[in-house]
């Protein structure tokens, strides 16, 4: 550092320099230099700001008398909002709903706009206490309106309505920075938290507060510390977001990695984080060991886990460490048991053998209810496995008995959309279907049951980038390719393929008879598929002409049906 010769630069020059400096630094390496600049300054900020106060107390009194007065009216119910009620129809009948118009009769967002420049003012004058009262009583404000129910509109509603027009952002910041003056030190981290519930503060971030006022604010160190234990000890995603800023703020990565570790139970969420600052400088082996870590704290139940596992196994595989990669891979579909992640397991004859055929370990613990995904707690989401799923994933592990116990067709071959038969009849029917590249009927079934291709992925492992490639070669989507890879694993003898061949047969014409003499339009293109696809699959099997006699059949039995016979040509491929 002594060979820098800094001493020798002017000021402007070294302005100049820090300029072409940031340009190349990372987001947080950028606002650790702030952090730098922002301690330097804060001496020299508190110099400039001039002890006497700007306003006079008589003025202020007179104000927060008149502000008194009118926050009293609102609560007693004096002031409110005039309302007008409607109902809006969409598209049809049945897409409609109640919509309700406010009027401010009373000048109410007049007032409180007010409100609103008088504790800027405050702020700016450093009456914290004037300001913060202010502030609070927003917030939990309440304005009464002439509707019958009686409801009541918060400061969120009267913006989104432009009863006030202000930038809710600016004043959340504003508030948590009066709060933050007037709070004695050990009550400052508990009392701030508590606006967070608000959806004006979801997403800001706490540094941004002592960059508001004219003063700086003090004992920072402290309040860090202490703002870092309370987050550590608060479940939901909120907590978890402000803490992984915290800590990135005040202790870098390597602060992140360990206050991870002490709160694995609580946000296993910092670890993704430290991943993704890892991910940006393409320091793999550091994701990999991040990775390794978590199989060690995190709860195996957890999804986000998964989600940790996946980005360390690309990492492996950017590393070459091909018996990590897999390892990794597993642990994903064990932690968010997914039919994706589960036919990942198959994307290459070692993982499939290794651990493909492992699947049913997981089933045997499979963990059932949803009654711990709060929506406001995505980080301790569960990896729940239900109904459906079980089936899916029953049915590519082999259990082809239960898969075709659970397709049951309802009485009159109605009422599928309420059972599993319209997924079950997919999967075997595709299963049976012998070509390497679909046809229109196989297609759309894949469609059905597979899952999206993968757009913009992050993570992609050398082995599912072949596949995409030889999606986009032959145009087949990437799930149809995962099966035909899982295919391979689980083949079952011929008689048995005739038996279900027999039963999914009697089961789709059973259906087609009843959606078409029904007149049930918008099933015809389903029914349609399904027998072309069995027509397909009969004459794989050695029945000759069989897809022509189904559809002369059809056509013979329901002349008349000019849309139904559309889709019939369509997917029969009849000129």
């Amino acid at each position: 550092m002594k060979n820098l010769k800094l001493a020798e630069l002017t000021k402007e020059e070294l302005q100049e320099i820090i300029k072409k400096i940031t340009k190349r630094l990372s987001k947080e390496q950028y606002e650790y230099l702030q952090h730098l600049i922002t301690e330097y300054t804060e001496k020299q900020n508190t110099a400039d700001i001039s002890p006497q106060s700007l306003m006079s107390q008589g003025f202020v009194d007179e104000k927060m008398l008149q502000i008194e007065e009118w926050k009293q009216q609102i609560e007693d119910g004096k002031l409110y909002l005039d309302t007008e009620e409607y109902e809006d129809y969409g598209d049809d009948y049945w897409d409609r709903e109640w919509i309700i118009e406010y009027y401010d009769n009373q000048q109410i967002g007049d007032k409180i706009m007010f409100m609103m420049r008088f504790a800027n003012d405050c702020i700016n004058d450093r009456r914290y206490q004037e300001a913060n009262s202010i502030y609070e009583w927003l917030w939990e404000m309440e304005v009464g309106t002439d509707y019958e129910d009686g409801e009541f509109v918060d400061l969120d509603t009267l913006a989104e309505n432009g009863i006030i027009a202000t930038d809710m952002k600016q004043l959340a910041l504003q508030t948590l920075y009066a709060n933050y003056q007037v709070l004695k030190k050990e009550k400052r981290a508990e009392m701030l938290y508590l606006y967070f519930n608000h959806s004006a503060f979801k997403n800001l971030h706490m540094e941004e507060i002592f960059h508001v006022g004219r003063e700086a604010l003090k004992d920072q160190k402290q309040f860090w510390e202490d703002w870092i234990v309370l987050l550590k000890n608060k479940q939901g995603d909120i907590a978890g977001r402000l803490l992984k800023d915290a800590v990135l703020y005040s202790q870098g990565i390597d602060g992140l990695v360990h206050i991870a570790d002490e709160s694995a139970a609580v946000h296993p969420s910092l670890y993704l984080a430290a991943m993704d600052v890892y991910g940006k400088a393409q320091d793999y082996e550091k994701i990999e060991k991040t990775g390794e870590k978590v199989l060690e704290k995190a709860n195996r139940q957890l999804k986000i886990r998964a989600e940790i596992c996946l980005k360390a196994a690309y990492a492996s595989f950017c590393l070459g460490h091909e018996e990590k990669m897999m390892k990794f891979c597993w642990e994903c579909f064990c932690s968010d048991s997914t039919e994706k992640n589960f036919l990942r397991l198959f994307g290459t004859k070692e993982m499939a053998v290794q651990y493909g055929m492992r699947g049913k370990e997981v089933l045997k613990n499979r963990i059932r209810g949803n009654c711990e995904n709060d929506i406001r707690n995505t980080e301790l989401h569960r990896n729940i496995i239900d109904g459906y799923s079980y089936y899916f994933l029953s049915f590519y592990m082999g259990d082809f008995i239960s898969v075709k116990s659970a397709s049951k067709n309802p009485a009159g071959s109605l009422g599928w959309s309420s059972s599993f038969i319209r997924y079950g009849i997919r999967l075997f029917l595709l299963y049976l279907y012998s070509k390497s590249l679909p046809s229109k009927a196989a297609g759309s079934i894949a469609n059905y049951v597979g899952f999206p291709d993968m757009k913009d992925a992050d993570c992609v492992m050398g082995f599912e980038q072949e596949i995409i490639e030889e999606s986009q070669l032959h145009k087949v989507s990437v799930f149809w390719n995962y099966f035909q890879r899982w295919k391979a694993y689980y083949p079952i003898e011929q008689a048995e393929k005739k038996s279900i061949l027999s039963w999914a047969e009697k089961t789709v014409y059973s259906r087609a008879d009843a959606i078409v003499s029904g007149k049930h339009r918008n099933q015809y293109a389903e029914v349609a598929v399904l027998l072309a696809m069995v027509g397909e699959i009969k004459e794989d099997m050695g029945t000759a002409r069989a897809r022509e006699e189904i559809f002369a059949e059809y056509k013979r039995k329901y002349p008349r049906h000019s849309s139904f016979q559309k889709e019939m040509k369509y997917y029969f491929d009849v000129k």
